[in-house]
């Protein structure tokens, strides 16, 4: 029957970017259109918050809005590789059971985004990867856990059904019986419109309860959002006083029973004691092996689940389909029914649903929460061991991978994570979890996965070429194969308006294969191969069934597919390629490529190469590498792929052989540190057998000719560098510091005066780093080695200080000692004119600038005065002889000297 479809679902990112010819668009959890609710739980802490994170790898606006419009639209927009927060009304929190009419929480974006969804408040935190609408199924089991709690109140078990059409008849046969009266094993029936929710409570586990769309009044089934978790839960061993059993809520979307798998790899929570497992089955009857060894029948919980404890990673297979959930238990818990509590521990109780190695995906981007108080983010991958070596966290290589003990085929890693969006791709599918602890808290959620319905479907097959694909190009033909678990007895090809519809009457089986769950399914093709115009398209094959189930005879299978123009992949070098540099090509790709994959060394290395997606590709369309050291030139063939199509399905490739030079090594002579005096040094370089061109030095101090003044750089590290470039063109930068030590400052002092006899310190002023000093010459100092010696110098001498720093650099001063001697004062002296002893002479004393004399008869009166006495007293007065007879001097030599009196005879 044909109605109206789910809005195209294309690959998107938060919790998962799907990447590169992968998985189909419709069948990972990235899409336009996405159904969730606020999901009850016990407020015992403080109110709740719901957030809702988004993300996508190209902008985009993300709306989100209450079917019954009790809050206005929120629309945000979204940024590539950003996460983009919605924080949900309280007004649509949905507390108690029963049917809540249009409370669905309905979100929808221009372009492909992913979702994930976090209910949290004081301590409690619960997360989960939400689903589009276009990998939603028709059928599913709650799975939950033994209901236990440390509430104040009464917690419950939890399941959530939320309509994403109108006139959806659900079908629930509940496991436990409910708060609202349903009874255990009764199965009872809800007409849901679109955006309505039921919330289901128990106060027991309701791990297995079948929740079903079934036939409407229409014959159709409609696609339903099914949720799991627990008002408040508490995990592990509970002492008989409930000491030490911290709860949290949780919250996941559950995975439709056609997209679980059969083979499944545990790793440990990184920092915990040890983890539970739960092991859900889609037949009773299904054969369980666990690392080898199968597990008997009456090893078995019940007879839909098998539970068991595990501190190492565990290799799980089983031949029918089946679903594993990962729980964390309570803070502090260790294995064991003792009850040993951890004081060490932290984490609070969460509940992971694993992804079946036949689900995994090759690029995700996912969220390390910060709320509610998370102190330590993680994610667990599980990829093969051989792909191990291409796998990236946020575009660097990550190593630190083991391999599985009992499968070594695959390998796993625990990493972990700051909080904020992370980017995980791989060259092949991988599967992981996200998570994070903290004081009594928890989250964790699937990272992203692949929910293909296994043993129904709509894929390509192309004309030239082997394989299947589910996204396809202008430019191919295709012809359109669908596979069934049944052999109809009609089949209706509706093509919407891009082709004449056409039904098939006697559907010809072309194959039978082995499906998802091991059954036989059949393989039928539409009559002609088509092309297909450029865009998102759906079709749907509507099939007979000779067998009516519960959504009647006519099963439709949908198939949502994008189809995309082929870009010209071109590039060209940019510059030369040389192994100590970084080598660029130029994308000179034309068309709408939304991702590349370049092959450095194509011919040798085809297993490694590097991944672009839409918001990775730089701005200026350069790509780089460096390559590995050589000693000889030699060719590398570069192969670069570009694609277009919502799933880069379109590919286009391109391959040049370039060749990558040998740098040349170049390097000049070190110079030992020097002094800021030393004058120029000149630089010496080496090239080691590179010829080419003179290199040029650069940097301060660095003149003409290649040399290096320490007078133009100043004092400092310096560092120089020579650039130099070989006839093959490549250049090499080679670099070294060149220290110049600075001199010290010296100031011996201004002139300075000694009276004789009198000692006097020099006054000598210095700077620098571990300073000697030198006083030459010695004669006179108490010391040379000292700045400040002790002079007592008898005669006028001229010293210079020599100081030197610890680095051996040299400065110099002088200072000038005037030597002021006694004045030698005689008591007589014969002015008569003979030409000996005319004068008075006083010696020494016209050294003393500013000297006064003064000279007075035995009455008292001054015959001489003069100040400096540059010309002595010839024993005159006012130009008269003064007779022979005792005169009376007194001379202040000034100058530090003391007055010096007497007298003086004059003799005829």
């Amino acid at each position: 029957m044909n109605r109206e479809k789910a809005l195209r679902v294309l690959i998107a990112c938060v919790l998962v970017c799907c990447s590169y010819l992968s998985f189909a668009q419709g069948t990972s959890s990235q899409g336009k259109e996405f159904w969730t609710a606020y999901m009850s739980h016990i407020e015992d802490n403080g109110p709740s918050e719901m957030s809702l994170y988004v993300t996508a790898d190209e902008a985009t606006n993300v709306t989100v809005e209450v079917a019954d419009g009790s809050f206005s639209p929120i629309t945000q927009a979204v940024v590539p590789g950003q996460i983009t927060v919605v924080n949900v009304p309280k007004i649509v929190f949905l507390k108690n059971p029963g049917t809540f009419l249009k409370k669905g929480l309905h979100i929808t974006a221009e372009k492909k985004i992913a979702v994930f969804a976090h209910i949290y408040s004081m301590s409690v935190s619960g997360a989960t990867l939400l689903l589009p609408v276009a990998v939603l199924g028709k059928s599913y089991y709650s799975i939950n856990y033994t209901q236990e709690s440390n509430a104040q109140g009464n917690a419950f078990s939890t399941f959530m059904v939320v309509a994403t059409e109108d006139n959806t008849t659900v079908e629930i046969t509940p496991s436990q019986p409910l708060t609202d009266g349903q009874a255990a094993g009764a199965t009872f029936m809800l007409n849901l419109n679109k955006g309505d929710v039921y919330q289901g409570f128990s106060f027991k586990d309701l791990t297995n309860t079948q929740i079903r769309s079934v036939s409407s009044a229409n014959g159709e089934c409609k696609k339903i959002a099914v949720f799991s978790g627990s008002t408040k839960i508490g995990i592990g061993c509970q002492d008989d006083i409930g000491n030490h059993f911290t709860s949290d809520n949780l919250f996941q979307q559950v995975y439709p029973t056609t997209s679980w798998g059969k083979t499944y790899i545990t790793v440990p929570l990184k920092n915990r004691n040890y983890d539970i497992f739960r092991v859900v089955f889609s037949d009773p009857n299904t054969q369980l092996t666990i690392n080898g060894n199968v597990i008997p029948k009456t090893s078995f919980q019940t007879p839909f689940y098998y539970q068991f404890e595990a501190q190492a990673t565990t290799y799980i297979t089983a031949d029918k389909p089946i679903q594993v959930v990962q729980y964390a238990v309570s803070q502090g818990k260790t294995p064991g029914n003792d009850c040993v509590y951890d004081t060490h521990d932290v984490g609070d109780p969460e509940m992971i649903y694993l992804n079946p190695l036949e689900q995994t995906l090759d690029h995700v981007t996912l969220y390390s929460a910060r709320e509610f108080k998370i102190l330590s983010n993680y994610v667990n991958v599980v990829i093969k061991t051989d792909m191990a070596s291409t796998f990236k966290v946020d575009g660097m290589p990550y190593t630190d991978f083991s391999t599985i003990a009992n499968n070594p085929i695959y390998s796993y890693a625990q990493i972990s994570l700051t909080a904020g969006s992370h980017t995980l791709n791989a060259s092949d599918g991988f599967s992981a979890i996200a998570y994070g602890f903290g004081s009594n808290e928890s989250y964790g959620y699937s990272a992203g996965t692949n929910l293909k319905n296994l043993n129904q479907n709509i894929v390509f097959t192309p004309l030239q070429g082997t394989g299947t694909q589910v996204d396809g190009c202008t430019d191919e033909q295709y012809k359109l194969r669908l596979t069934l678990p049944f052999r109809p007895t009609k089949i209706v090809w509706n093509f919407n308006g891009l082709l004449q519809n056409y039904t098939d009457p006697n559907p010809v089986m072309t194959g039978m294969v082995a499906g998802g769950n091991g059954q036989t399914v059949y393989l039928y093709e539409y009559k002609d191969p088509v092309f297909f115009s450029a865009g998102d398209h759906t079709i749907t094959a509507t099939a007979t069934n000779p067998v009516a189930d519960e959504c009647g005879t006519d099963v439709d299978v949908d198939f949502d597919f994008n189809i995309g123009e082929r870009p010209q992949t071109r590039f060209a070098p940019d510059g030369i390629f040389c192994t100590a540099n970084m080598s660029s090509i130029i994308d000179q790709t034309t068309g709408n490529a939304n991702s590349v994959k370049i092959w450095w060394d194509y011919q040798n290395h085809p297993e490694a190469f590097d991944i672009f997606s839409k918001s990775m590709i730089p701005a200026d369309r350069k790509y780089h590498h460096r390559y590995e050291a050589l000693t000889i030139d030699k060719t590398y063939l570069i192969h670069m792929e570009t694609f277009s199509g919502a799933t880069s399905q379109c590919g286009d490739p391109f391959e040049q052989t370039v060749t990558v030079h040998v740098s040349p090594i170049a390097s000049f002579d070190a110079v030992t540190p020097i002094c800021q005096d030393a004058g120029p040094v000149q630089l010496i370089p080496h090239h080691e057998g590179f010829t080419g061109p003179d290199g040029v030095f650069s940097g301060a101090g660095v003149t003409a000719g290649g040399k290096f003044d320490p007078a133009v750089s100043g004092a400092g590290k310096f560092t120089i560098t020579y650039t130099f470039t070989a006839t093959n063109l490549c250049p090499v930068v080679f670099s070294r510091d060149i220290v110049v030590n600075p001199l010290p400052i010296v100031n011996a002092g201004k002139y300075i005066q000694l009276l004789e006899g009198e000692p006097v310190l020099l006054p000598a002023t210095a700077s620098g780093s571990g300073l000697t000093y030198l006083w030459e010459p010695a004669i006179g100092l108490d010391n040379p080695n000292v700045l400040n010696p002790v002079c007592s110098v008898a005669e006028d001498t001229r010293y210079k200080l020599t100081v030197t720093t610890a680095a051996g650099c040299i400065a110099y001063d002088d200072i000038f000692v005037k030597v002021l001697k006694k004045p030698i004062v005689v008591n007589a002296f014969t002015p008569n004119g003979d030409g000996i002893n005319d004068t008075w002479t006083i010696k020494y004393l016209d050294t003393y600038p500013g000297n006064t004399v003064d000279i007075y008869n035995r009455q008292g009166e001054r015959v001489y005065s003069s100040v400096g006495y540059a010309s002595p007293w010839d024993g005159r007065f006012n130009g008269n002889v003064l007779p022979t007879g005792t005169y009376y001097y007194i001379i202040n030599p000034k100058n530090g000297r003391k007055v010096i009196s007497g007298n003086v005879t004059i003799i005829k």
